[in-house]
């Protein structure tokens, strides 16, 4: 759910053009990842379009979180899910009637 917020404002399928400017990584690792298959994509044109729940899938995977040289952006997402989780744990709570 965190990263599916995150990108909500974005179209559901995106370029490696839009991805790269997203995440801060160049367009030709993300190109190498969609060809590689860790991040599911097809090609139009010539340009790798992802559909925005495989790069969801793929920001979720073992691979992504072990990134050796993470970008800023890849570094502020991590630093960021615990304070989202508290406060989503703190809505959902709210909306129980309270915690237990």
């Amino acid at each position: 759910m965190y990263y599916t917020e995150l990108l909500s404002c974005y179209p559901d399928v995106l370029t490696t053009q839009v991805v790269s400017k997203i995440t801060g990584y160049g367009k030709t690792a993300i190109n190498n990842w969609c060809n590689q298959g860790h991040i599911k994509s097809f090609r139009k044109n010539n340009v790798n379009h992802i559909p925005k729940v495989y790069l969801v899938e793929f920001f979720c995977s073992t691979y992504f979180r072990t990134v050796t040289r993470k970008s800023p952006w890849h570094i502020r997402t991590l630093q960021g899910f615990s304070s989202w989780r508290k406060i989503r744990d703190l809505h959902t709570a709210d909306s129980k009637g309270g915690a237990e």
